[in-house]
């Protein structure tokens, strides 16, 4: 999942009951894994870095993905924010690592039940 000069390493949309375990998503020339309007997913234990943009970006479309855990990845070096997430249901984030994303905030998460639209 690494090196798309224009895309993602991951893009997962309209997707249900996914699992992604011990992955590596990097230096991509956006988002490192994108996931939109889909549920029960799972990513677990995967390298996430070096992306032009977010690390993960949870967006919405229409209502939101639902039921989203993030747990044990390494996040790090990633332009944006290591983990976004806008309008999503039940999107947890536990116990993964960050370092050097390029945001100023120290969680490097920015987590919203709210629908932004993210234009960059």
């Amino acid at each position: 999942m690494d090196t798309s000069p224009l895309g993602c390493g991951m893009v997962l949309n309209y997707c249900s009951d996914v699992t992604v375990n011990n992955c590596e998503t990097a230096r991509n020339g956006w988002y490192g894994i994108l996931v939109s309007e889909s549920k029960n997913i799972s990513f677990n234990s995967n390298l996430v870095e070096a992306n032009d943009a977010e690390g993960i970006m949870i967006q919405y479309l229409f209502n939101g993905s639902e039921n989203v855990s993030l747990t044990g990845n390494l996040i790090h070096y990633n332009k944006g924010f290591g983990i976004a997430s806008f309008a999503g249901k039940n999107i947890k984030s536990v116990k993964n690592t960050f370092a050097g994303n390029g945001t100023d905030l120290k969680s490097n998460e920015k987590i919203s039940s709210e629908k932004i639209i993210n234009m960059q």
